[in-house]
């Protein structure tokens, strides 16, 4: 069964995240050739700018981020933190989804696959710049 936990993370801390989400969206855009493994090298660095988007804006909004291996609570933490209105926590889900096939799979995604977990990141990445305003 897994742990649910939280950790604290201050403002500070909120904004380094938030400035890594940044840079792994940054280099996730970088590779737009449609090669098979960088396709997986920009999905897998667009999950990781969603991951650490969503811990800015938790850590930004609730003074924490979700530390356990249950992905739902990531989720449903995000929720508390964002307006129901936004794109985070669904475009959240869908990277956790994502997270361990192409991370950790031995097959190839798209790139358009690769170009959805982006704008799916985008989101988040979005979403927390706006909170950090």
């Amino acid at each position: 069964m897994p742990k649910h936990s939280t950790v604290r993370l201050d403002k500070a801390g909120a904004r380094a995240r938030l400035n890594e989400a940044r840079l792994y969206l940054s280099a996730a855009e970088l590779l737009d050739s449609g090669a098979a493994a960088e396709n997986k090298v920009a999905g897998s660095n667009a999950i990781l700018a969603g991951i650490a988007a969503a811990d800015a804006i938790c850590g930004l909004v609730l003074g924490e981020r979700s530390a356990g291996d249950d992905h739902a609570q990531a989720i449903s933490l995000l929720k508390k933190a964002t307006h129901p209105s936004t794109k985070a926590a669904n475009s959240l889900k869908r990277l956790l989804v994502q997270k361990t096939p192409v991370q950790y799979g031995a097959d190839a995604i798209s790139a358009s696959e690769a170009a959805d977990l982006i704008r799916w990141a985008r989101d988040i990445v979005q979403e927390a710049d706006a909170k950090d305003r």
